[in-house]
């Protein structure tokens, strides 16, 4: 019964030790505690609201998109353009630089290829960083330059030579066009050239590959 009793009585000491302790800790470090609490909770909460706004700002840009679309679909193309432009002008997600390519569409299906051509050229040179885009960008504007006519072999060479080189994502494009723009200018052994390293290309779509190979027959390849 007395060793009950001691280990009660030691139990309750060291309990109580144990809370006098805590005591000192809160009072020596309460406030960092509770500050720490607090700027949990405020980072938190911000991270959370930051979130909720950049899914809302995104659903509402992409609203805004889809209107515009809708008013290409229903020939209010002039209207179309307002809206996209306004898009383009303070979107904060990647619906201002879809807007862009698709003003430059616009353009282009309008019979503007030079509007389209010099808003695709700003659009690459806007997306540097970013060489999926910017190529896109640069492909689209040169494809559109090249079907117009009336364009410098030598500046286009220089362009598509940039999106040629060996790591480029539409380096295979880019080379097909600069076949097709040594074509235009008489230079025809430069363009067979090409076009036979395209045709033998295996990680060339297989799409563009046939076409080398048609129009390797057609000049004489």
């Amino acid at each position: 019964m007395a060793d009950h009793t001691e280990d009660a009585l030691i139990r309750e000491v060291y309990d109580e030790l144990r809370e006098e302790q805590m005591r000192l800790l809160w009072q020596r470090y309460g406030g960092l505690v509770v500050g720490a609490a607090i700027l949990l909770v405020v980072v938190v909460a911000g991270y959370q609201a930051w979130r909720q706004y950049d899914v809302s700002n995104r659903m509402a840009e992409g609203e805004r998109f889809h209107a515009a679309m809708t008013l290409a679909d229903t020939g209010d193309v002039t209207g179309a353009k307002a809206a996209l432009a306004a898009l383009t002008s303070d979107a904060s997600s990647g619906y201002g630089l879809l807007a862009e390519f698709k003003q430059a569409a616009l353009l282009a299906d309008g019979g503007d290829a030079a509007g389209a051509a010099a808003l695709y050229q700003k659009i690459a040179r806007d997306a540097a960083g970013n060489a999926p885009l910017s190529g896109l960008a640069g492909i689209l504007g040169a494809l559109i330059e090249i079907n117009a006519g009336g364009y410098d072999p030598k500046s286009m060479e220089f362009r598509l030579s940039t999106l040629a080189d060996d790591t480029h994502p539409y380096r295979h494009t880019a080379r097909e066009l600069l076949a097709l723009v040594a074509l235009d200018a008489g230079e025809t052994d430069k363009a067979r050239g090409l076009f036979e390293t395209l045709s033998a290309d295996a990680q060339a779509p297989a799409g563009l590959r046939e076409r080398a190979q048609k129009l390797l027959q057609q000049i004489g390849g």
